[in-house]
């Protein structure tokens, strides 16, 4: 084995055995680090694997660069040409993008749906232990900053639920409805609420969950892709965490489908990740193989922008980039507290997945590479009426 830095220092990065090395020199970068490290090759030391936080944060500032050739040569020799032999990736790695075409194209049907059961049929128990009660798979919204995450979690409904205007009796889509925690949460103050999900494993939760609180007549959840979706006239449509698995060219198309199932003067409320300016990313190695397949984000403004182009008029826009860093620190805490159950649910490789995803998403939203968007629109009609107050109309 190998390790970097002094072997008297608390955080470290040990190279356990041969396949290590393997996995380094044939897959340089951060792909070859990540299938070490799931494996089971490469062990970070002085951390728990459920939230390697402090090894990532210690690394954070280092720069890494592809070897020149020279250094490959020399990588060569040390290693051994025996060693350089591709060996298979973990298991939990998803096929590289070129494959995933047998799926369909980038974002079409079958592949988005192939994509989200890949991140979310993982396990709803294990859901459980890492999200909590709320089991609300998005960013929470702090009311202060000794709130609990389910506090947080009910504020962000809330929030969403005050900036839509709902009423009793009003209709509502949540589009990606996760476990139906939105459809819920408007069900019980008397909406009629509808929310779709690719996911077979949260839609059977979302229903076992609607019909122990007796929301039945008003509630329900689809197993289908939301361009599959028929109704129209609606109030309110939420799309929470939804905009990262559509595609950013296919953003104007997006929202102008969901306008189309809006009435005059009807909201919608747009929550997603996005960057700190308008580039493109389409994740690295390690989100696209091991997180979020085909997964992409932009900056606020391209998404205001296709808003807009869609003929939505933007009302409000607001960014929850610290709440994000926040939310996913409990969730790394929730992880390690079962981390013996996580393990024996999921397996190691994956509940390892989870530690390094979310405790480098912590890191992103920290330094301010990713940030976390609310954006408030309006379905106008041709005069430009909306009926509208002249000022926000809900508590922050």
């Amino acid at each position: 084995g190998s390790s970097v830095g002094p072997s008297d220092t608390e955080l470290g990065v040990d190279l356990l055995n041969p396949s290590a090395t393997a996995y380094l020199a044939t897959s340089l970068g951060q792909l070859g680090i990540a299938r070490a490290y799931v494996a089971g090759d490469l062990e970070l030391r002085g951390v728990h694997p459920g939230n390697p936080y402090p090894v990532l944060n210690a690394m954070a500032d280092l720069e890494f660069k592809h070897p020149s050739p020279r250094e490959l040569a020399n990588i060569v020799r040390s290693v051994g040409l025996k060693n350089l032999k591709p060996i298979p990736p973990p298991p939990e790695e998803a096929p590289p993008r070129w494959r995933r075409t047998a799926q369909g194209l980038r974002h079409s049907k079958a592949r988005d749906a192939d994509a989200i059961h890949h991140h979310y049929d993982v396990s709803n128990t294990f859901y459980e232990w890492v999200l909590g009660p709320s089991m609300t798979y998005s960013c929470a919204i702090y009311p202060n900053p000794g709130a609990s995450l389910e506090e947080a979690q009910e504020n962000k409904y809330r929030l969403i639920f005050e900036k839509l205007r709902l009423q009793a009796g009003d209709r509502l889509l949540d589009v990606g409805c996760g476990w139906g925690g939105m459809v819920r949460y408007a069900a019980r103050r008397g909406v009629q609420a509808l929310g779709v999900s690719l996911s077979a494993e949260q839609v059977e939760w979302a229903r076992t969950a609607i019909a122990d609180e007796g929301l039945a007549g008003l509630a329900e959840v689809r197993h289908c892709d939301y361009r599959d979706i028929r109704e129209d006239g609606l109030d309110a449509i939420s799309s929470i965490g939804v905009s990262e698995h559509i595609g950013v060219k296919n953003y104007r198309s997006y929202f102008g489908f969901l306008k189309s199932k809006l009435r005059t003067g009807g909201l919608l409320l747009n929550q997603c990740v996005t960057m700190p300016d308008n580039s493109i990313y389409r994740g690295d190695a390690f989100t696209d193989r091991y997180v979020f397949p085909d997964g992409e984000i932009t900056g606020s403004g391209r998404v205001i922008s296709n808003i807009q182009q869609s003929g939505l008029e933007v009302l409000h826009e607001e960014d929850f980039r610290h709440h994000y860093a926040m939310t996913l620190r409990q969730w790394g805490r929730n992880l390690v507290s079962h981390w013996d159950e996580a393990v024996a649910e999921v397996g190691l490789g994956r509940a390892k997945v989870w530690g390094l995803y979310m405790a480098a998403s912590v890191l992103c939203f920290e330094r301010n590479l990713f940030q976390l968007h609310q954006v408030l629109a309006s379905n106008v009609d041709r005069d430009g009426d909306d009926d509208l107050p002249l000022r926000p109309w809900w508590q922050p």
